[in-house]
């Protein structure tokens, strides 16, 4: 067991406070520590090659009375594999309500590292894995954006503990970012990719480049309804394969309308007459089940690719769906979904979220939102998308069996992502690409109980501790939100406020 309480680090500060480090070189400043007894475990100030573990922290920062018990601890229960810890880290700045700010942090999430450092200046790593990327002296002479790259691409497991590890007095709640870090690590992984530097957010966007040019089958699920869409009365199916046609920049696609017996004949010809022979309408006389009408949809397609659209959307950015098959360069990935927007600009989802209740992250809120430590304006892992607009391969498609027709109206997609993640592959939100879902004018959405504890008896464990939450956020809201009531928490889950993002 690794373990070191205040009584062991000496000169490093007074047993009833936190560890206050001054920096080693430059702004960096490490521990080093060497397993022995439980409890007693030795913390050195500085450079010891004789230590197992090395900690790295902005100087000064302090570490928490406990960080290197708990730690150890998840060592311990987690496995000898783990190679980089890192938690949560408390902002000591002055507030009117005087309750601290916290950034609270997912499990590893190594597409949104590459956008951004959100796992921040606490690290802990092994020190073999040190010596393996290029050494102590190394890694402290470099930003934490590139250090934090280097540990995790090397690691055998990342494990991230939701606790407060590190206090630092910085009001900067948004995670650096280093644009030449990123093609770095780009470089050493072999992805073939650009890299955009977004100075506003900061940001860095990782565009891969398209090796080959798959077929797409694009599956839409209708019966033809009308509604009005900006002031006209139009049928969404015409709007959704006539914009898609019209607007993409990406063409290698057939498209597959599953159209209900209820389908009026001038939409089916219309739709004949915008899909030309790339187009196959296929006729549904049975009971409304969205996960059959996708698999029936599915089986009549033969693209490598398969998207799943709801009939009420619109595509936005010409370059969608070329910028979400890229991420499938990527062989880990399962499924790519983009940000979608309701009629009036404001977000409809930006990925799922368990908490443990699913929910559409940062629903109704403006387009222009950053949301907490820029979580809806980076590409990163997610637990779930909604079908409404869902990239997947067929390959995958057909090995996790399709959507469950278990659950014919809602959770299909959630019940999906999850098979797929279980297979071994990742889900990837990415804001890059965008959609209007013109949600519930073509039908009622209704919460049906009976799915819902049908999916919470199937997937309860993952629902109620969702890896892309934190169990120290507030449980049952659709934002990144300390779990705390106050107006700042609240500000805090739509955003930096003004004098916390200047820099």
């Amino acid at each position: 067991m690794l373990a070191a309480t205040s009584r062991s680090i000496g000169k490093l500060g007074p047993s009833r406070h936190p560890w206050y480090v001054t920096g080693t070189k430059g702004d960096v400043s490490t521990l080093v520590m060497r397993r022995r007894a439980p409890l007693s475990g030795r913390v050195t100030l500085g450079d010891d090659a004789t230590c197992e573990w090395v900690v790295f922290l902005a100087a000064g920062d302090s570490v928490t009375r406990d960080a290197l018990r708990i730690a150890g601890t998840a060592i311990d229960n987690v496995g000898p594999d783990v190679d980089v810890i890192y938690g949560d880290t408390r902002h000591d700045i002055k507030r009117d309500d005087r309750l601290p700010t916290y950034q609270r942090r997912p499990s590893f999430s190594p597409e949104r590292l590459r956008s951004h450092n959100y796992i921040g200046e606490f690290i802990m790593a092994k020190r073999s894995l040190v010596d393996s990327v290029g050494g102590l002296a190394m890694l402290t002479d470099t930003n934490s954006h590139d250090r934090n790259l280097r540990l995790t691409e090397r690691a055998r497991r990342v494990h991230r503990s939701p606790v407060i590890f590190n206090v630092t007095p910085s009001g900067n709640l948004l995670p650096d970012a280093n644009v030449d870090a990123v093609a770095q690590h780009l470089a050493r992984r072999a992805i073939a990719a650009d890299v955009v530097f977004d100075a506003d957010t900061p940001a860095v966007r990782v565009r891969r480049r398209l090796q080959h040019q798959p077929k797409i089958s694009v599956v839409i699920p209708t019966r033809g309804s009308s509604a009005e869409l900006r002031g006209t009365s139009t049928p969404f199916v015409v709007n959704a394969v006539r914009t898609l046609v019209e607007r993409s920049t990406y063409q290698n696609f057939e498209i597959i309308v599953v159209a209900d017996t209820p389908t009026p004949a001038a939409v089916r010809a219309e739709l004949s007459e915008i899909g030309g022979n790339r187009l196959l309408i296929v006729d549904y006389d049975k009971a409304f089940n969205f996960a059959v009408k996708n698999n029936i949809g599915v089986a009549h397609s033969n693209g490598e690719f398969v998207l799943l659209l709801n009939d009420d959307t619109e595509l936005i950015s010409p370059d969608a769906l070329e910028t979400m098959l890229a991420l499938f360069e990527d062989g880990n990935v399962g499924i790519v979904g983009p940000i979608l927007y309701f009629e009036d600009g404001t977000i409809q989802s930006a990925g799922h979220v368990f908490t443990p209740d699913p929910t559409d992250m940062y629903r109704l809120q403006p387009a222009t939102i950053r949301g907490a430590h820029n979580y809806v304006r980076v590409q990163r892992e997610a637990s779930s998308v909604i079908a409404a607009c869902l990239l997947t391969p067929r390959t995958v498609f057909e090995a996790v069996g399709g959507l469950s027709t278990q659950f014919p109206g809602n959770w299909n997609d959630i019940d999906y992502a999850l098979k797929v993640q279980q297979a071994g592959y990742s889900v990837i939100f990415t804001p890059h690409a965008e959609f209007f879902h013109f949600e519930s004018k073509t039908r009622v959405a209704l919460r049906i109980e009976s799915e819902v504890a049908k999916l919470g008896n199937r997937w309860g464990d993952i629902l109620d501790d969702d890896p892309y939450f934190n169990p120290r956020l507030q449980r049952f809201i659709n934002m990144w939100r300390s779990d705390f009531h106050t107006d700042r928490s609240y500000e805090e889950a739509l955003g930096p406020t003004a004098p916390i993002s200047s820099k």
